[in-house]
């Protein structure tokens, strides 16, 4: 009976943590929720990748790259640099981003490529080689609102001075993106340096 109460009584505790972990985090994962797109110039915009469906951008890849034919055709960014690594089949995200980009319209000469990152601190530490190689410094970074806050400090970290261009999913059901994304937060506030 004792061990009953107690798995009971851990149980109880367990779901306060989560709750608290959810409660303090939210605000930041939901920040960007209503944000709009900057109307200025930037020099580039940097896209990080999600993933790929049979070598195929995913919905939710989609959804950024729509964001950066967006700010190609308005003119804010004349080059788009494009982050992500490899995914199962050998195929990396960035490749994957650049032909959706071109079949799209987007002239290869305005993609650059970073084609190692495995997560979004790699994205952002091998990118910044890339943005000191063209001597940007002034981007937008493209990814999904939920997840800007968490992309912005990684930037931060990096060396990379960032402006949100947050987009709203229209495919992603955000309770359990969100709530994903409040357990990345305690990851990087626990671990990351």
């Amino acid at each position: 009976m004792q061990l009953k109460i107690a798995g009971l009584l851990g149980m109880v505790l367990f779901g306060i943590a989560g709750l608290s972990v959810l409660l303090y985090w939210w605000p930041s994962v939901s920040r960007y929720d209503a944000a709009p797109v900057p109307a200025e110039q930037k020099q580039a915009a940097l896209v990080l990748g999600a993933a790929l469906w049979n070598d195929r951008p995913s919905p939710a890849l989609l959804e950024r790259l729509e964001m950066a034919v967006k700010l190609y055709e308005q003119k804010k960014v004349r080059y788009l640099v494009l982050s992500g690594g490899p995914e199962g089949n050998g195929v990396t995200e960035a490749q994957a981003m650049k032909d959706y980009l071109i079949s799209r319209g987007v002239p290869a000469a305005s993609l650059i490529l970073e084609d190692r990152s495995r997560n979004t601190k790699e994205n952002l530490r091998f990118s910044k080689r890339i943005l000191d190689e063209h001597h940007w410094d002034d981007v937008y970074l493209v990814t999904h609102d939920y997840h800007q806050y968490r992309a912005l400090q990684y930037a931060a970290r990096a060396g990379i001075r960032a402006v949100p261009a947050p987009v709203h999913s229209q495919v992603l059901w955000m309770p359990y993106h969100k709530a994903r994304e409040c357990l990345a937060l305690v990851k990087l506030t626990l671990f990351s340096r």
